[in-house]
């Protein structure tokens, strides 16, 4: 048993941080959805029908959104987790995803007055494509659509996605 003296430690909370009212702004993906959709042949594969299901939650203390989401494409399994946050120097909102096939991907989105756009580059083969989504969600909350369009220059865009989301709980 020692006898010399022993420093206490003191517990020392950190200041409380409370995350800035642009990360509300992701509040309306919040919940369960029930997704249905076709995707259009194209760079990302053959026409196939999309059924999916989806989950957004903030992550403990409020600064992360985490999406997940798992379904089939036609008979492949798709799936994905999203980290959803707030860049206050851009003032956009970057969606770090990490796909089931092992490839990843970083998103820019922006709040709109119906929705959110997102935007970001995708290579499919050795072709380099701009990818852009934009999200619509109804009035009442319950339901979301999603377009998602790709373009090699940025200025023709071609839509390969077209999804409908359904809120569950």
């Amino acid at each position: 048993m020692s006898t010399g003296n022993v420093a206490q430690s003191k517990k020392v909370s950190p200041a409380a941080t409370i995350p800035r009212p642009e990360y509300r702004r992701l509040d309306p993906f919040v919940g369960n959805w029930r997704l249905e959709g076709q995707q259009y042949d194209g760079p990302f594969g053959p026409d196939a029908k999309i059924v999916a299901v989806e989950t957004y939650e903030w992550l403990a203390g409020g600064f992360f959104l985490v999406h997940r989401l798992g379904g089939k494409l036609d008979a492949t399994e798709i799936a994905c987790v999203e980290i959803i946050g707030f860049d206050e120097s851009n003032q956009n909102y970057p969606r770090y995803t990490f796909y089931g096939n092992g490839k990843t991907n970083v998103w820019q989105s922006q709040a709109t007055d119906t929705g959110w756009t997102l935007i970001g580059d995708s290579t499919m083969g050795n072709k380099a494509l701009k990818v852009r989504c934009t999200i619509v969600f109804s009035e009442s909350g319950k339901h979301m659509s999603s377009k998602w369009e790709y373009s090699g220059d940025g200025s023709h865009w071609k839509t390969f996605w077209d999804v409908r989301a359904t809120k569950t709980a």
